[in-house]
């Protein structure tokens, strides 16, 4: 099996997900399991012989890793993918904040933080990729980073590259879910199957959670959930989030991340900027000109919160059509 022929429009995010799709349709199965650096994943076959192994800072990415040691793709896209994974350094440096897979709280501490210093960060499409930049309250660039999956992750990795912000969210570190599962040797199974992301929490052989969800992250957490992880308060916020979610009613065999980054692609043609910023879910701005056209919420991921804010506002204003081609224009 080799997955030929990408789609890069839906970037790394789109990709790893195709992938998934086809080695499980094939009998493969992928596995995640948290650890103090992140997450370590494997790809095996049938008969359980490892096929591929893989690390980074929470579930997809280290996914996306284990893909490509597999060999699923091919040489081209594994080159383009591959600078898109987080560097041991800056997995060490990350886990220094939180660890365990963990990048939300984490994401949302430095977003609060750079907000409140009057500084913003801006979110774009780099290659498969996505890139964040911080930006002091002067408009002085201060640090970027780039991840193939989710800016939260790429907000993670900018952070830990500057001491004093990696040193402030480090000093309010504390047990997580991660940590917890990591101690018991809970591994989460990932799978595809009626057109969306199936996952379960096995722990000593039995299942102690599962459930679905649009992407590898959101059906994570749903099974974490089942299982009895998680604070009620951030256990609330998501299912409410969730509740508020249109795509559930129309699935298009894609995750979430695929249509943010198909999203983000056409608005830097379009010159169209995206700001991040925290209130009780992740938020994004998006901004034509000096206006603000839509704004949209997110829970795990920025790019859900891109997608949610196209469906609630005017997609012409966000996407700013070109003129259609092929027409017999009199």
């Amino acid at each position: 099996m080799k997955i030929r022929g990408p789609d890069f429009s839906e970037g790394a995010c789109g990709i790893c997900h195709a992938v998934l799709k086809e080695l499980t349709e094939t009998g493969l199965e992928a596995k995640t399991m948290e650890c103090p650096e992140g997450v370590r994943a494997l790809i095996s076959d049938r008969s359980g012989r490892t096929m591929g192994e893989g690390m980074d800072i929470t579930w997809a990415p280290a996914i996306l890793d284990a893909q490509i040691d597999a060999g699923l793709m091919d040489d081209d896209t594994a080159d383009k993918l591959r600078p898109f994974l987080t560097s041991g350094t800056d997995r060490r440096k990350v886990a220094e904040m939180s660890g365990y897979g963990r990048v939300v709280n984490t994401a949302s501490a430095v977003i609060t933080h750079l907000w409140s210093e009057g500084g913003f960060i801006e979110i774009l499409r780099q290659g498969p990729g996505i890139k964040v930049v911080f930006y002091s309250d002067k408009g002085d660039k201060i640090v970027s980073a780039a991840s193939g999956f989710c800016p939260v992750c790429a907000i993670n990795i900018a952070a830990s590259r500057v001491p004093a912000i990696r040193k402030r969210i480090s000093s309010s570190r504390s047990r997580n879910t991660g940590m917890e599962k990591y101690e018991r040797g809970i591994i989460n199974r990932v799978s595809w199957k009626r057109r969306r992301i199936h996952a379960e929490l096995i722990e000593d052989g039995a299942v102690i959670g599962r459930n679905w969800g649009c992407c590898i992250a959101y059906a994570t957490v749903r099974a974490e959930i089942d299982a009895g992880f998680g604070s009620r308060k951030w256990n609330i916020l998501f299912r409410n989030y969730c509740d508020m979610c249109p795509l559930k009613h129309f699935w298009l065999e894609k995750p979430m991340g695929a249509l943010g980054n198909r999203i983000l692609e056409r608005m830097g043609r379009a010159g169209v900027r995206e700001t991040v910023r925290m209130e009780d879910y992740i938020t994004v701005d998006i901004i034509s000109g000096d206006d603000r056209v839509a704004c949209g919420i997110g829970t795990l991921c920025s790019l859900s919160a891109t997608v949610n804010a196209f469906l609630r506002s005017d997609a012409s204003l966000i996407l700013k059509p070109g003129p259609a081609e092929g027409f017999p224009y009199p």
